[in-house]
């Protein structure tokens, strides 16, 4: 199979948690012996074939909120996607919410309006990197639409993130869509049965959106160790903080942990964080807004983890017949 992979971000060029998932699917696709043509905005690469089989679109409407990072001035070319959703067989995957809101972590949780209550004039910056000086949900944005409902198939990465996608842009539950399975290498997280000296643990970005808040309430007179990059204008001011760890450090802190806590305010897309602490032996505390508890499965069990990208591909193959 002949694949156009068109991205924002070149999957190989940036290591977001998006990114790892795009890099892991396409790596299994190329052992399937798939061909992959890939177009991206950032690290600019234009490799596109109108002969290929199906286009795949991930991610494709960023916004980088700097205006060092020149933001929504970087882009795919409209043209460009306007062909692909117009006149080509595609699916459309989505690691997060990007593809249906130009604001950051999604501040209305999914709860969409016509009129965003987040926008305003006096946001300059924001509307000049983002290129936005309206107040529209961008969810009502008609490429938007046409790159979700003219798709032969749309991806996931859990059925939450499925759930708050199609509610905000009224796709029918009739529409295919695939959902991904937590791409985790169990053989790197698993329960090591070592001794657990670290009461609660928080890995990952420390943020309004990841529940700074509301474990900050709760844990501010409590055993507490967070792991992970402080997000701009985050004060943190409780618990033990030991900075950001390599990927390969987490596994071990993990397995010193009883219970591992995870809030989020808005809808976690997958939430991959707290699959592996489930594997790595950790007592589970969360909330309703985790997408990997939305999963019909166990997600401490590694059997339900495994072979995640060739089943993916199984169902890719599956939604084109």
């Amino acid at each position: 199979m002949n694949i156009n992979f068109v991205s924002y971000l070149n999957p190989f060029k940036h290591s977001g948690g998006g990114e790892m998932v795009n890099r892991q699917l396409i790596e299994a696709g190329k052992l399937r012996g798939y061909k992959f043509n890939f177009t991206s905005a950032r690290n600019r690469e234009n490799h596109y074939d109108k002969d290929a089989d199906i286009d795949l679109l991930a991610d494709i409407f960023n916004f980088p909120g700097t205006l060092k990072s020149r933001g929504a001035w970087i882009s795919l070319s409209n043209q460009l996607i306007d062909f692909i959703t117009k006149n080509r067989p595609f699916m459309h995957l989505n690691n997060a919410y990007a593809d249906i809101c130009n604001l950051a972590y999604l501040p209305c949780s999914g709860n969409t309006s016509e009129k965003c209550p987040h926008k305003s004039l006096l946001q300059i910056k924001r509307n000049i990197t983002s290129l936005d000086f309206s107040s529209d949900c961008y969810s009502t944005n008609a490429q938007v639409k046409s790159a979700f409902l003219n798709s032969v198939a749309n991806i996931f990465v859990s059925p939450l993130h499925s759930q708050i996608i199609s509610k905000a842009l009224g796709i029918p539950d009739s529409h295919k869509k695939i959902v991904i399975k937590p791409l985790i290498k169990a053989e790197d997280f698993n329960n090591r049965n070592e001794v657990r000296d670290i009461e609660n643990l928080f890995v990952g970005v420390i943020s309004e959106a990841k529940g700074f808040y509301e474990m900050r309430e709760k844990y501010f007179d409590k055993e507490i160790t967070l792991v992970g990059k402080i997000h701009p204008g985050i004060k943190l001011d409780f618990g033990t903080y030991l900075g950001e760890l390599s990927y390969e450090q987490v596994p071990r802190i993990m397995n010193r942990a009883k219970n591992f806590v995870f809030l989020p305010r808005w809808p976690e897309p997958q939430g991959r964080v707290v699959v592996e602490a489930a594997l790595s032996g950790c007592k589970l505390i969360t909330n309703e807004n985790v997408g990997a508890l939305s999963f019909p499965f166990d997600i401490a069990n590694p059997k339900n983890v495994t072979d995640s990208a060739n089943v993916f591909w199984d169902d890719f193959e599956d939604a084109l017949r």
